[in-house]
Protein backbone atom coordinates (compact mmCIF):
# COMPACT_ATOMS: atom_id res chain seq x y z
CA UNK A 1 0.00 0.00 0.00
CA UNK A 2 3.10 2.10 0.80
CA UNK A 3 4.06 2.15 -2.79
CA UNK A 4 0.95 2.89 -4.40
CA UNK A 5 0.35 5.77 -2.63
CA UNK A 6 2.81 9.06 -1.81
CA UNK A 7 4.64 9.41 0.81
CA UNK A 8 2.71 12.37 2.08
CA UNK A 9 0.36 9.85 3.91
CA UNK A 10 3.19 8.45 5.94
CA UNK A 11 4.27 12.48 6.86
CA UNK A 12 0.56 12.84 8.09
CA UNK A 13 0.24 9.67 10.16
CA UNK A 14 3.13 11.20 12.17
CA UNK A 15 1.81 14.44 12.39
CA UNK A 16 -1.69 13.04 13.51
CA UNK A 17 0.50 10.73 16.43
CA UNK A 18 1.70 13.55 18.05
CA UNK A 19 -1.77 15.53 17.95
CA UNK A 20 -1.11 17.79 14.88
CA UNK A 21 -4.35 16.92 13.21
CA UNK A 22 -6.49 17.46 16.39
CA UNK A 23 -4.94 21.03 16.82
CA UNK A 24 -5.76 21.82 13.24
CA UNK A 25 -9.03 20.78 13.22
CA UNK A 26 -10.72 21.11 16.52
CA UNK A 27 -12.57 24.43 15.39
CA UNK A 28 -13.80 22.12 13.05
CA UNK A 29 -14.40 18.76 15.53
CA UNK A 30 -16.13 21.64 17.47
CA UNK A 31 -18.62 22.80 14.86
CA UNK A 32 -19.96 19.20 13.78
CA UNK A 33 -20.12 18.14 17.17
CA UNK A 34 -22.53 21.21 18.07
CA UNK A 35 -24.42 20.41 14.72
CA UNK A 36 -24.77 17.24 16.26
CA UNK A 37 -26.06 18.18 19.65
CA UNK A 38 -28.36 21.39 18.68
CA UNK A 39 -30.79 18.72 17.57
CA UNK A 40 -30.77 16.04 20.37
CA UNK A 41 -31.18 19.33 22.67
CA UNK A 42 -34.04 20.67 20.81
CA UNK A 43 -35.66 17.28 20.45
CA UNK A 44 -35.35 17.09 24.66
CA UNK A 45 -36.84 20.31 24.93
CA UNK A 46 -39.81 19.23 23.85
CA UNK A 47 -43.36 20.92 21.97
CA UNK A 48 -42.11 23.60 19.43
CA UNK A 49 -38.59 23.63 19.79
CA UNK A 50 -38.26 19.27 18.83
CA UNK A 51 -40.61 19.95 16.11
CA UNK A 52 -38.39 23.06 15.16
CA UNK A 53 -35.97 19.90 14.55
CA UNK A 54 -38.18 17.42 12.93
CA UNK A 55 -39.23 20.08 10.39
CA UNK A 56 -35.39 19.91 8.51
CA UNK A 57 -35.82 16.34 6.77
CA UNK A 58 -39.66 16.81 5.49
CA UNK A 59 -38.32 20.05 4.50
CA UNK A 60 -35.70 18.27 2.48
CA UNK A 61 -38.43 15.73 1.19
CA UNK A 62 -40.63 18.50 0.23
CA UNK A 63 -37.99 20.53 -1.62
CA UNK A 64 -35.25 18.04 -2.75
CA UNK A 65 -34.12 20.39 -5.63
CA UNK A 66 -33.02 23.03 -3.63
CA UNK A 67 -31.03 21.52 -1.08
CA UNK A 68 -29.38 18.90 -3.65
CA UNK A 69 -28.05 21.47 -5.45
CA UNK A 70 -26.75 23.38 -2.48
CA UNK A 71 -25.00 19.86 -1.45
CA UNK A 72 -23.40 19.53 -4.68
CA UNK A 73 -22.38 22.86 -5.23
CA UNK A 74 -20.56 22.84 -1.57
CA UNK A 75 -19.31 19.58 -2.20
CA UNK A 76 -17.58 20.69 -5.52
CA UNK A 77 -16.24 23.70 -4.23
CA UNK A 78 -14.46 21.90 -1.13
CA UNK A 79 -13.37 19.01 -2.64
CA UNK A 80 -12.24 20.86 -5.74
CA UNK A 81 -10.52 23.11 -3.62
CA UNK A 82 -8.69 21.12 -0.84
CA UNK A 83 -7.28 18.78 -4.30
CA UNK A 84 -5.70 21.28 -5.90
CA UNK A 85 -3.88 22.71 -2.93
CA UNK A 86 -2.69 19.60 -1.88
CA UNK A 87 -2.01 18.68 -5.60
CA UNK A 88 -0.11 21.86 -5.76
CA UNK A 89 1.54 21.28 -2.61
CA UNK A 90 2.77 17.29 -3.55
CA UNK A 91 4.03 18.58 -7.05
CA UNK A 92 5.14 22.03 -6.47
CA UNK A 93 6.29 22.20 -2.73
CA UNK A 94 7.93 20.21 -0.16
CA UNK A 95 7.97 16.95 -2.43
CA UNK A 96 8.44 18.46 -5.65
CA UNK A 97 11.85 17.53 -5.24
CA UNK A 98 11.41 13.74 -4.57
CA UNK A 99 11.61 10.65 -7.17
CA UNK A 100 7.72 10.31 -7.19
CA UNK A 101 5.80 9.12 -9.73
CA UNK A 102 3.06 11.24 -10.61
CA UNK A 103 0.64 8.57 -10.56
CA UNK A 104 1.29 8.08 -6.69
CA UNK A 105 0.14 11.50 -5.88
CA UNK A 106 -3.47 10.92 -8.43
CA UNK A 107 -3.98 7.55 -5.99
CA UNK A 108 -3.71 9.71 -3.10
CA UNK A 109 -5.55 12.27 -3.91
CA UNK A 110 -8.76 9.93 -4.97
CA UNK A 111 -8.33 8.25 -1.82
CA UNK A 112 -8.45 10.79 0.25
CA UNK A 113 -11.17 12.65 -1.63
CA UNK A 114 -13.21 9.61 -1.16
CA UNK A 115 -12.70 9.40 2.28
CA UNK A 116 -13.25 12.50 2.70
CA UNK A 117 -16.95 12.29 0.95
CA UNK A 118 -17.65 9.07 3.12
CA UNK A 119 -16.68 11.36 6.22
CA UNK A 120 -18.92 13.98 5.47
CA UNK A 121 -21.82 11.76 3.87
CA UNK A 122 -21.88 9.92 7.26
CA UNK A 123 -21.62 13.53 9.16
CA UNK A 124 -24.91 14.67 6.61
CA UNK A 125 -26.74 11.55 7.94
CA UNK A 126 -25.75 12.08 12.12
CA UNK A 127 -27.06 15.23 11.73
CA UNK A 128 -30.60 14.05 10.17
CA UNK A 129 -30.77 11.42 12.34
CA UNK A 130 -30.68 13.71 15.20
CA UNK A 131 -33.12 15.31 13.87
CA UNK A 132 -35.34 12.94 14.15
CA UNK A 133 -38.49 12.95 12.20
CA UNK A 134 -40.87 9.75 10.66
CA UNK A 135 -38.50 7.47 8.78
CA UNK A 136 -39.83 8.12 5.23
CA UNK A 137 -38.75 11.66 5.50
CA UNK A 138 -35.14 10.46 6.77
CA UNK A 139 -34.54 8.17 3.90
CA UNK A 140 -35.78 10.70 1.37
CA UNK A 141 -33.22 13.35 3.17
CA UNK A 142 -30.33 11.09 3.25
CA UNK A 143 -31.01 10.52 -0.28
CA UNK A 144 -30.72 14.14 -1.21
CA UNK A 145 -28.00 14.95 1.02
CA UNK A 146 -25.70 12.67 0.55
CA UNK A 147 -26.44 11.71 -3.09
CA UNK A 148 -25.80 15.70 -3.54
CA UNK A 149 -22.55 15.44 -1.46
CA UNK A 150 -21.38 12.24 -3.67
CA UNK A 151 -21.70 14.11 -6.91
CA UNK A 152 -20.68 17.10 -6.10
CA UNK A 153 -17.05 15.67 -4.81
CA UNK A 154 -16.78 13.50 -7.41
CA UNK A 155 -17.04 16.64 -10.03
CA UNK A 156 -14.65 18.56 -7.38
CA UNK A 157 -12.36 15.80 -7.95
CA UNK A 158 -12.57 15.54 -11.35
CA UNK A 159 -12.53 19.28 -11.76
CA UNK A 160 -9.15 19.37 -10.11
CA UNK A 161 -7.49 16.54 -12.06
CA UNK A 162 -8.52 18.70 -14.88
CA UNK A 163 -6.84 21.59 -13.09
CA UNK A 164 -3.70 20.40 -13.09
CA UNK A 165 -3.56 19.09 -16.99
CA UNK A 166 -3.92 22.56 -18.03
CA UNK A 167 -0.54 24.76 -17.65
CA UNK A 168 -1.95 27.41 -19.28
CA UNK A 169 -4.69 27.85 -16.97
CA UNK A 170 -2.80 26.89 -14.25
CA UNK A 171 -0.36 29.90 -14.41
CA UNK A 172 -3.08 32.30 -15.49
CA UNK A 173 -4.66 31.73 -12.12
CA UNK A 174 -1.41 30.71 -10.06
CA UNK A 175 -1.05 35.11 -11.10
CA UNK A 176 -2.58 35.94 -8.22
CA UNK A 177 -2.58 39.55 -10.22
CA UNK A 178 -5.83 41.59 -8.44
CA UNK A 179 -7.56 43.91 -10.14
CA UNK A 180 -6.30 47.08 -8.60
CA UNK A 181 -2.16 47.64 -7.53
CA UNK A 182 -2.30 49.21 -4.01
CA UNK A 183 1.41 49.49 -3.64
CA UNK A 184 0.56 52.23 -0.39
CA UNK A 185 -0.34 49.28 1.14
CA UNK A 186 3.42 48.13 1.26
CA UNK A 187 5.08 48.81 4.74
CA UNK A 188 8.34 49.44 4.26
CA UNK A 189 9.71 47.58 7.38
CA UNK A 190 8.45 44.19 5.89
CA UNK A 191 7.85 44.93 1.93
CA UNK A 192 5.19 43.16 -0.19
CA UNK A 193 3.75 41.50 2.78
CA UNK A 194 0.46 42.65 1.87
CA UNK A 195 0.72 42.31 -1.61
CA UNK A 196 1.25 38.60 -0.58
CA UNK A 197 -1.80 38.28 1.34
CA UNK A 198 -3.87 39.69 -1.11
CA UNK A 199 -2.84 37.64 -3.70
CA UNK A 200 -2.91 34.46 -1.69
CA UNK A 201 -6.78 36.00 -0.97
CA UNK A 202 -7.30 36.73 -4.94
CA UNK A 203 -6.31 32.78 -5.41
CA UNK A 204 -9.18 31.68 -2.70
CA UNK A 205 -11.52 34.08 -3.85
CA UNK A 206 -11.14 32.83 -7.84
CA UNK A 207 -11.36 29.40 -6.36
CA UNK A 208 -14.99 29.31 -5.26
CA UNK A 209 -13.79 29.90 -1.71
CA UNK A 210 -16.37 30.22 0.65
CA UNK A 211 -19.04 30.59 -1.98
CA UNK A 212 -21.48 28.10 -0.46
CA UNK A 213 -22.04 31.34 1.90
CA UNK A 214 -23.32 33.08 -0.43
CA UNK A 215 -25.31 30.51 -2.26
CA UNK A 216 -27.15 29.38 1.26
CA UNK A 217 -28.07 32.95 1.84
CA UNK A 218 -29.39 32.99 -1.86
CA UNK A 219 -31.40 29.33 -0.91
CA UNK A 220 -33.22 30.75 1.99
CA UNK A 221 -34.44 34.18 0.26
CA UNK A 222 -38.22 33.74 -0.22
CA UNK A 223 -39.42 33.84 -3.68
CA UNK A 224 -41.14 37.10 -3.27
CA UNK A 225 -38.29 39.32 -1.94
CA UNK A 226 -38.11 42.51 -3.95
CA UNK A 227 -35.59 43.65 -6.20
CA UNK A 228 -33.91 45.87 -4.12
CA UNK A 229 -34.20 43.84 -0.30
CA UNK A 230 -32.81 40.98 -2.53
CA UNK A 231 -29.81 42.98 -4.21
CA UNK A 232 -29.42 44.38 -0.46
CA UNK A 233 -29.23 40.53 1.03
CA UNK A 234 -26.98 39.69 -1.67
CA UNK A 235 -23.98 42.62 -1.11
CA UNK A 236 -24.33 41.61 2.47
CA UNK A 237 -24.07 38.38 1.75
CA UNK A 238 -20.96 38.45 -0.27
CA UNK A 239 -19.22 41.18 1.88
CA UNK A 240 -18.78 39.15 4.99
CA UNK A 241 -18.07 35.97 2.71
CA UNK A 242 -15.42 37.67 0.75
CA UNK A 243 -14.16 39.35 4.09
CA UNK A 244 -13.94 36.47 6.12
CA UNK A 245 -11.93 34.40 3.18
CA UNK A 246 -9.83 37.32 3.04
CA UNK A 247 -8.87 37.16 6.87
CA UNK A 248 -8.38 33.44 6.47
CA UNK A 249 -5.95 34.08 3.59
CA UNK A 250 -4.18 37.48 5.40
CA UNK A 251 -3.46 34.59 8.33
CA UNK A 252 -1.90 32.00 6.20
CA UNK A 253 0.36 34.59 4.45
CA UNK A 254 1.34 35.49 7.19
CA UNK A 255 2.13 32.48 8.89
CA UNK A 256 3.82 31.50 5.90
CA UNK A 257 6.22 34.85 6.37
CA UNK A 258 7.02 34.22 9.75
CA UNK A 259 8.38 30.73 8.77
CA UNK A 260 10.06 32.24 5.96
CA UNK A 261 11.64 34.60 7.77
CA UNK A 262 12.35 32.85 10.89
CA UNK A 263 16.48 32.64 10.87
CA UNK A 264 16.70 36.84 9.80
CA UNK A 265 16.58 39.25 12.77
CA UNK A 266 13.92 41.85 13.14
CA UNK A 267 12.63 44.19 15.39
CA UNK A 268 10.33 42.74 17.98
CA UNK A 269 6.47 43.02 16.43
CA UNK A 270 7.81 44.32 12.87
CA UNK A 271 5.62 41.35 11.53
CA UNK A 272 2.44 42.02 13.11
CA UNK A 273 2.96 46.61 12.40
CA UNK A 274 3.02 45.44 8.60
CA UNK A 275 0.38 42.87 8.49
CA UNK A 276 -2.11 44.62 9.95
CA UNK A 277 -2.69 47.04 6.88
CA UNK A 278 -4.46 45.26 4.32
CA UNK A 279 -6.73 43.43 6.29
CA UNK A 280 -7.56 46.93 7.93
CA UNK A 281 -8.00 48.01 4.39
CA UNK A 282 -9.97 44.63 3.44
CA UNK A 283 -12.45 45.45 6.28
CA UNK A 284 -13.57 48.83 5.74
CA UNK A 285 -14.64 48.10 1.93
CA UNK A 286 -16.48 45.16 3.42
CA UNK A 287 -18.04 47.32 5.77
CA UNK A 288 -18.98 49.67 2.52
CA UNK A 289 -20.62 47.10 0.95
CA UNK A 290 -22.54 46.11 3.62
CA UNK A 291 -23.43 49.43 4.18
CA UNK A 292 -25.23 49.72 1.01
CA UNK A 293 -26.90 46.60 1.43
CA UNK A 294 -28.29 47.63 4.92
CA UNK A 295 -29.24 50.82 3.01
CA UNK A 296 -31.49 49.04 0.50
CA UNK A 297 -32.51 47.04 3.33
CA UNK A 298 -33.59 50.20 4.91
CA UNK A 299 -31.74 48.51 8.41
CA UNK A 300 -30.98 50.96 11.18
CA UNK A 301 -28.15 51.61 13.09
CA UNK A 302 -29.30 48.81 15.70
CA UNK A 303 -28.48 46.02 12.58
CA UNK A 304 -24.34 47.18 13.21
CA UNK A 305 -23.97 45.18 16.20
CA UNK A 306 -25.38 41.79 14.75
CA UNK A 307 -23.52 43.09 11.49
CA UNK A 308 -20.15 43.14 13.35
CA UNK A 309 -21.77 39.91 15.84
CA UNK A 310 -21.44 37.97 12.40
CA UNK A 311 -18.18 39.34 11.15
CA UNK A 312 -16.51 38.31 14.37
CA UNK A 313 -18.10 34.99 14.15
CA UNK A 314 -16.90 34.08 10.72
CA UNK A 315 -13.40 35.49 11.88
CA UNK A 316 -12.76 33.07 14.77
CA UNK A 317 -11.43 30.28 12.63
CA UNK A 318 -8.48 32.61 11.41
CA UNK A 319 -8.13 34.62 14.80
CA UNK A 320 -7.60 31.36 16.10
CA UNK A 321 -4.67 30.04 13.72
CA UNK A 322 -3.06 33.00 15.03
CA UNK A 323 -2.54 32.14 18.40
CA UNK A 324 1.11 30.40 18.04
CA UNK A 325 2.55 33.56 16.77
CA UNK A 326 0.73 35.81 19.31
CA UNK A 327 2.05 33.66 21.91
CA UNK A 328 5.71 34.01 21.35
CA UNK A 329 7.76 37.54 20.77
CA UNK A 330 8.29 38.21 17.21
CA UNK A 331 11.83 39.28 17.52
CA UNK A 332 14.48 37.07 16.34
Amino acid sequence: MGRLLHPWFAEARLVAARGGAWRRGRTLSTAAAAAIVLPLLLRGWGGDAAALAEALPRLIERLPLPFGLLAIATAYAVARGRSIALDEYLRLGWWAAAPIEPSRATRSLVLLAGLATLAAMAFAATVLAACGGDRASLRAAYWVVDGGLALGAVLGLFAALRHRRHPAQRLREGARLPVFGLAWLDDARLPHLSDWQRREGVLRWRRGGHAWMIGAVLFGLPSSTGASSGIGVLLIAIALAWFSLILQACVAATLDADALLASTPRAPHRLAQAAWRYPAFALLCALAFASVGAALLALTWRAAPVLLAIVLILSSPALLALRPLLHRPLSR
